[in-house]
């Protein structure tokens, strides 16, 4: 008799709850802890909600929700495995062996419900989204993460070579369990999404009673985040009731609201048309990063004008169009609506073409500098997966900063200690960039209100809302790339003229 899914899930599983978390960041490489961020970031829970995690495992987003929100979490898993190295790691959040098709709890007990990498393996996905979405209180939100399938034919291939290839060498290094693991995930992702599309898990969603359902695919299309919300009735608040057991009465707390609209940078445009592409170009901050390979090439005595053009071109098309055209595809942040294989195409041949300037530039300047030029590659494509060691602020800052000083002033013949010095403050300079951009994106983007006020010692107040919190670090922002830019100009003008 065959096994069910379940029973697979739970033979493969078995014994490596230990491992577990290090074994997914190298199988992923890193890729599945920014899957789990983006799932926490969006589930936007209050201090005193209750949430409950299914399919919790060893506890990994239990503790980012419990750790961000500072709430109720509750996990749930079949594993006693993964239950036990849940408990191992953080023994305060209330964890409970159950099946997810068949929920210990009453109706309407948690504000909000997270799962990952559950419905492939239940016998009936849709009726197990019915039961979860039956615990969840009217006005919550229902959050999850599971594997995906790029549907570009050219980056699946890829997909299907390195979980055909890849999984199972990696999971050998780990150990034997996880060789099998690895093994068993080659087929699974596959079969599921062969079985059930995207577009029939999204009516799955639907049909459970949900609604404001969306998709957002990341890494190409290889992880899935799937967000949706139990419709309110008609009032506005929702009062005390029994909560889940241990975890008392809940006070009385706003619906969950979504984020209103407002543009997702100060240069940004209204979506449509060509002004997609001028937002997705972040012009202001392109011509900052640009302002760096002038700064570099200033370092030389004679700068020659035709590397300093081409330089130019071929960071503008690495950094303005590679990088940003994948960086879009990777949940629209940006919120364009430039088709997908349009950003493909685009961010393909850009870093083509800026790979085949160095290449001439090397051919000119001699082997050593294509080391330069494989560097700069492999930077824009590990940006674009969102690789954590390059996507974090340290890494944002020495790629899109130190780099490009470092690449104009090499080919230019800039002396080495002055080049370090410059690549340095460039580095810090992107990196404050960075400090002060991130939550003017994150207010901007994900914020549904802003309420408060600063009340000042002399007994005056002053009233704090979105476009306040923003405006002093954005504006130091909209100084900072013009300065910059000026700077960068007016040291390379005065090399020319002397």
């Amino acid at each position: 008799m065959p096994s069910s899914r379940a029973d697979d899930a739970r033979r493969i599983f078995s014994g490596i709850g230990a491992t577990y978390e290090r074994a997914g960041a190298l199988l992923s490489f890193g890729q599945d802890a920014r899957w789990r961020e983006r799932l926490v970031s969006l589930l936007d829970a209050g201090s005193d909600d209750a949430v409950l995690d299914v399919a919790t495992g060893t506890g990994l987003v239990a503790r980012a929700i419990a750790e961000r929100y500072r709430c109720q979490v509750v996990g749930l898993d079949r594993s006693a495995d993964m239950l036990g190295a849940a408990a191992a790691r953080d023994g305060h959040i209330p964890l409970v062996r159950a099946r997810a098709e068949s929920l210990p709890f009453p109706d309407e007990s948690f504000d909000h419900l997270t799962f990952t990498y559950l419905l492939r393996y239940v016998d009936d996905p849709a009726a197990t989204l019915r039961e979860l979405a039956r615990v969840v209180r009217p006005g919550g939100r229902i959050v999850a993460l599971d594997f995906g399938v790029p549907p570009n034919p050219i980056l699946r291939t890829l997909w299907r070579a390195y979980t055909a290839i890849g999984l199972p060498l990696i999971g050998r290094a780990i150990s034997q369990q996880w060789a099998s693991v690895g093994a068993f995930l080659r087929g699974s992702i596959e079969r599921f999404n062969a079985a059930h599309s995207q577009h029939a898990v999204a009516r799955y969603w639907r049909e459970a009673g949900l609604v404001d359902v969306r998709v957002d695919r990341m890494s190409f299309g290889a992880g899935v985040v799937i967000t949706a919300v139990k419709p309110a009735g008609t009032t506005e608040t929702l009062f005390s009731r029994r909560g889940p057991p241990g975890l008392g009465r809940l006070g009385r707390h706003p619906i969950a609201r979504g984020p209103s609209v407002v543009p997702a940078a100060f240069y940004a445009l209204a979506p449509g048309g060509w002004r997609d592409y001028w937002t997705l170009l972040h012009p202001p901050y392109t011509l900052w990063h640009l302002s760096y390979v002038l700064l570099g090439a200033a370092l030389a005595s004679m700068p020659d004008p035709r590397i300093v053009a081409g330089s130019l071109f071929a960071f503008f098309l690495a950094v303005g169009v590679a990088s940003h055209s994948f960086d879009e595809l990777q949940g629209r942040p940006l919120g364009t609506r430039i088709p997908s294989s349009v950003l493909l195409v685009m961010g393909s041949l850009a870093l083509t073409g800026a790979v085949a300037l160095g290449i001439v530039a090397a051919s000119l300047l001699g082997p050593r500098f294509l080391a330069l030029v494989v560097v700069g590659a492999t930077l824009v494509i590990s940006y674009g997966l969102e690789i954590p060691i390059v996507h974090s602020d340290i890494g944002f800052a020495i790629a899109w900063g130190g780099f490009p000083v470092i690449a104009s002033a090499a080919a230019n013949g800039a002396p080495p200690v002055a080049t370090v010095v410059a690549a340095v403050g460039a580095s810090l300079l992107s990196l404050a960039q960075r400090r002060l951009s991130t939550p003017v994106r994150r207010v901007r983007r994900k914020a549904a209100d802003v309420v408060g006020e600063v009340r000042y010692s002399d007994g005056t107040t002053e009233r704090l809302d979105r476009q306040a919190l923003i405006a002093a670090p954005e504006a130091g922002l909209r100084l900072l790339w013009l300065a910059m830019l000026a700077v960068s100009i007016g040291a390379l003008v005065a090399r020319w003229s002397s």
